[in-house]
């Protein structure tokens, strides 16, 4: 099993210092919302938001709608060999059914956060598609590897090791018993918080440049459906 979670996520609704602004007031008049209920977006925002402190890492909900788009209705994704989970800013962690369809439409994505972060889950009831859980990214960690007896860590960073495409296939266990958990930042800028980094047992660079999140998680995907010969499988059961 591959589990890729997105760090530090810059997804938020609007901060109780910007919502008496005028831009943020003539934005909840067009969406019919409370400016508390607004996702924060550097697109209709960004005028206001440096007001922020670290405005720069946030309001950039595309980096998670890519990613998504990337990862979910993917053949590993298809054979439930993929859990994906959200990290957000303040620390809650988002859990994905992997049998979600995101809207192909970002505006429609944005109504499915903005639903997500003031109720808890979406949809509100049933089963649910995305829903914040109690965990924080310590304990959601720990609970993996403390579920599954053998666990291997990895995050991408611009200052780790150097690997490849094939280098990567390798680095994944064998043995699909073993899993693996990848974390990947969805922020536009700046590095990863020091807390986060040592969660992880090994850092990895992925590209001399550097990569947009989505473009990781392809190659975290398709290498590790690689490593398991993913796509020969689904093609034998045919």
């Amino acid at each position: 099993m591959l589990f890729i979670i997105l760090l530090e996520c810059s997804i938020e609704l609007v901060p109780s210092e910007l919502t008496a602004l005028k831009p943020i007031q003539k934005h909840a008049g067009r969406r019919k919302k409370k400016p508390t209920e607004l996702l924060l977006d550097q697109s209709y925002h960004g005028m206001v938001m440096p007001r922020l402190e670290e405005h720069e890492r946030r309001g950039r909900p595309d980096i998670v709608f890519l990613s998504l788009h990337t990862l979910l209705e993917t053949p590993l994704c298809k054979q439930g060999g993929l859990q994906l989970y959200l990290h957000l800013r303040d620390g809650r962690i988002v859990y994905v059914n992997s049998q979600v369809r995101i809207p192909r439409n970002q505006e429609r994505f944005v109504g499915l956060l903005e639903q997500l972060l003031v109720v808890g889950r979406v949809p509100p009831h049933g089963d649910s598609l995305l829903e914040v859980t109690d965990h924080t990214l310590p304990s959601l960690i720990s609970d993996l590897e403390a579920k599954h007896s053998r666990v291997k860590s990895f995050i991408a960073v611009e200052d780790g090791e150097s690997t490849t495409f094939d280098g990567l296939v390798e680095l994944y266990p064998s043995d699909p018993k073993e899993h693996v958990v990848f974390g990947v930042g969805a922020f536009p800028h700046g590095d990863f918080s020091p807390s986060v980094i040592q969660l992880f047992e090994k850092k990895l660079c992925l590209d001399v440049d550097v990569m947009m999140a989505w473009h990781v998680c392809a190659e975290i995907l398709w290498s590790y459906s690689k490593k398991h010969t993913v796509t020969k499988n689904r093609h034998a059961t045919e």
